[in-house]
């Protein structure tokens, strides 16, 4: 998630103003900027981390890497009018920051991200990469004397393209692309510069293609091996094989982890010691949650360190010593952090009403540094000492944002289906119980996901149109357990739209809703949720669907996910054993029952959920005579990533839903 700061301009503007309670609006957001990638030093005495804000006059993101000193809270820029600045890492002694930024080679070449290297003792921060593809990862040797990095190959068929012989195998790959895709492999360079050495090839690659799924990379505490994710091509489509490799630095051989059969990822070597961690769903089953396991080089599998949380994990960091993990994930209605020992003992730490949204690294001393959100505050730097401290914020760079007025945030919780499921009430300002409110559903997307008590700039700007915002976490959310994300498997619509309904009748019997004023919307699968939703239900007054997954054949057929498609249905769409399992679970499937007034949105450039989706569910309302517009940027990706179009999506939602319920 991408959380929301007040540049100083903005707040000197808010905080002058007179004490006049105000709602959150586009103007305040368009102010704003983003806080990501905190990593600690190795004393703990410093954090370094990535500041961006948007330029909506050049439509582009601005990034800076800051520097915030511990004990005093003063920060300091370290670079200037870099772009791509992203990964900053310290040396193991902390005497310099290594970072990620484009650079060119030469005048006429194109920038590409290469790694820079900035000394705490002052000066400039210089290039010391030189990869002609770029650099798309890296880590520092444990003795902070070399890089290991990921980098893609070059095509060697580059001569033939140049003369238009350009045809190539598509394999599993979307329909949008027009070229070979390029395995990514491992190099290891001198940290000074200089000296790049090959470390692996083949066809296989430490990256996936769009959006990039590059391998984490981890040093061996002792500095003579490597561990990654072997990718069995650079296409997501075959992804579900994605194992564990560990490459001995000096001889460059290569030998499996564990011997599972696919789905592991993150590995991480213990900090000292011989133990790594990886992620793999539980027991094999990619419907499963992400689980943790911890093993040694030559131990198997290893052993399910989550086992007795029963939580899906979205990330993991080492605690020093090596005996000891920190983990994070969704948990019910909030997100937790858990202290975990090597052999599975686990305590829940208390976070209070902090939301943990990225986590950086852990110092020599046990400290963390993690980005976090409260309902009512964006994000900002928090710090926690030890697992029984406390979360302590460092910075105040949200102050003029908090000091609006927001709606409160409620969990709400209910039954269904032998399920207990839960969700997330965003209340208008000013809210009063004996006042119905129009109520506005936003489904999350995933569905692996999980909407949770913490700071939603969207919802906070739906609000303050006076909607109570509802989000449901419908079976197949992360944070309910296996069973319950398991739960969405060969049952992709109408388990969690059951579960949605019976969400609203929760609502409404905690909050009173103007029955005759509900609309349903989301983006990706909630956008899914919303075509099934329309099709199969009669309350909503209107809709958006937005990059909706409405034909699950596009998806298999168009889209990168082909195969990694097929553990929700058992089996492939031409496989006539499943075919109409496939069919039925298509909204596309019951358009002509559809008579609610609809906006479709989405990216012409999509390989995630392609936009033939939409046109299909365009033409069938249209055609039905239902109200419906449909709206397309045309940009590649999922969502539009620029300030300008990012914003317009958010605005043209809210403004086709303040159409049909105010």
């Amino acid at each position: 998630m991408r959380l929301l700061l007040v540049a100083a301009a903005a707040a000197a503007v808010l905080l002058a103003a007179p004490a006049v309670a105000r709602t959150i609006d586009f103007a305040a957001m368009r102010h704003a900027v983003s806080l990501s990638e905190p990593q600690i030093s190795p004393d703990g005495s410093r954090i370094a981390f990535i500041k961006a804000r948007a330029d909506f006059k050049k439509d582009r993101s601005v990034s800076q890497l800051m520097l915030l000193d511990v004990r005093t809270k003063r920060m300091r820029a370290l670079t200037f009018e870099r772009t791509g600045i992203s990964s900053p890492r310290w040396s193991a002694d902390g005497s310099r920051v290594a970072f990620i930024a484009n650079a060119k080679s030469d005048e006429k070449s194109e920038p590409k991200p290469q790694i820079f290297v900035l000394s705490m003792d002052g000066g400039d921060a210089r290039k010391v990469s030189d990869a002609p593809n770029g650099v798309d990862g890296f880590a520092w040797s444990p003795d902070g004397t070399k890089f290991a990095y990921v980098t893609p190959d070059d095509n060697p068929r580059k001569k033939q393209i140049d003369e238009h012989l350009d045809a190539f195998e598509v394999g599993s790959n979307d329909y949008l692309h027009t070229s070979q895709a390029m395995p990514a492999h491992l190099w290891v360079m001198n940290a000074a510069g200089g000296g790049a050495r090959r470390l692996t090839s083949g066809g296989w690659s430490l990256e996936t293609v769009d959006p990039y799924a590059t391998s984490d990379i981890s040093w061996s505490s002792d500095g003579k091996k490597l561990a990654f994710i072997r990718f069995p091509t650079p296409l997501i489509g075959d992804s579900l094989g994605a194992v564990i490799d560990v490459v001995d630095v000096k001889s460059g051989r290569r030998t499996a982890l564990t011997g599972n059969r696919g789905l592991e990822g993150s590995p991480e070597f213990a900090p000292a010691g011989n133990l790594i961690s990886y992620t793999r769903n539980t027991n094999g089953d990619p419907t499963n949650g992400a689980a943790v396991y911890v093993t040694h080089i030559g131990g198997g599998a290893g052993s399910d360190i989550r086992a007795k949380i029963d939580r899906n994990i979205d990330g993991k960091v080492w605690a020093p010593g090596g005996k000891a993990l920190w983990l994070f994930g969704p948990d019910g209605s909030h997100t937790s952090a858990w202290y975990v020992s090597a052999g599975g003992a686990a305590r829940k730490v208390n976070l209070g009403d902090v939301a943990i949204s990225q986590t950086g690294s852990v110092a020599r001393n046990g400290a963390l540094a993690f980005v976090g959100t409260t309902t009512e505050h964006p994000a900002e730097l928090y710090y926690l000492a030890s697992p029984a401290g406390a979360a302590q914020r460092l910075t105040d760079l949200n102050a003029a944002i908090a000091r609006l007025d927001p709606g409160r945030v409620e969990p709400v919780t209910w039954r269904n289906n032998g399920f207990f499921e839960d969700g997330v009430v965003t209340l208008p300002p000013h809210y009063d119980k004996h006042k119905a409110y129009p109520l506005v559903l936003v489904i999350h997307g995933g569905p692996q996901s999980a909407s949770t008590m913490a700071w939603s700039s969207q919802n906070q700007l739906f609000a303050a149109h006076g909607y109570i915002v509802f989000n449901p976490n419908y079976r197949g959310s992360t944070n309910l357990g296996d069973a319950y994300q398991r739960a969405i498997t060969r049952d992709a619509g109408d388990g969690p739209g059951r579960d949605v309904m019976a969400g609203i009748a929760a609502v409404e019997k905690n909050y009173q809703i103007d029955k005759s004023r509900i609309a349903v919307s989301g983006w990706s699968y909630g956008g899914y949720m919303t075509s099934w939703m329309i099709g199969h239900y009669n309350i909503w007054k209107t809709a958006v669907s937005g990059a909706a997954l409405n034909d699950w054949f596009d998806d298999y057929n168009d889209a990168f996910y082909v195969y990694t498609d097929v553990p929700f249905f058992g089996g492939s769409p031409w496989n006539p054993k499943y075919t109409a399992m496939w069919r039925a679970q298509s909204p596309i499937t019951y358009a002509e029952r559809v008579r609610t007034p609809t906006l479709i949105l989405g990216d012409l450039g999509d390989n995630n959920v392609t936009i033939t989706n939409s046109f299909k569910m365009y033409h069938a309302l249209k055609d039905n005579g239902v109200p419906v517009e449909f709206v397309a940027y045309p940009v590649h990706g999922h969502h539009p990533s620029d300030p300008v179009r990012s914003e317009d999506v958010t605005r043209r939602w809210l403004t086709w839903i303040d159409r049909y319920l105010r």
